[in-house]
């Protein structure tokens, strides 16, 4: 699940979503939720009440990923470029990327240090 509040996005992988512990948490970050409400729409998730559910990993490791790159994407055509290439992306390379953040934000829980992978996917796949 996605609990969307305000500007902020909080990424869940719990069975104890309404009252998650702190180790459920994926990724807590500032975005934009119209982008992600998009996003996931493309994605036949389920939204209600600001919240995302899926129904299964491979949409939320789409939109968790893309949530992870956004705020490091400065124009709208980038984003839109993003957005696309995250629809695009093999299972497999999706699931790798998402991995990736999660474990970065499991041992840091700090935004900083996902800037880099950030930049490194950019740059692997031509966005910047």
């Amino acid at each position: 699940m996605v609990k969307l509040n305000g500007e902020t996005a909080t990424f869940l992988w719990s069975s104890t979503v309404e009252n998650p512990l702190q180790s459920s948490i994926d990724l807590k970050v500032k975005t934009r939720p119209t982008e992600l409400l998009w996003l996931a729409n493309n994605l036949r998730c389920s939204i209600e009440n600001g919240k995302i559910t899926f129904s299964s990993l491979d949409p939320y490791n789409r939109l968790l990923i893309y949530a992870s790159i956004r705020p490091t994407v400065k124009s709208a055509e980038k984003a839109g470029n993003l957005a696309m290439l995250v629809l695009e992306l093999n299972s497999w390379d999706a699931f790798y990327w998402a991995s990736r953040f999660r474990e970065l934000w499991w041992e840091h829980k700090n935004y900083r240090r996902l800037s880099k992978v950030a930049k490194a996917f950019q740059l692997f796949f031509g966005l910047n």
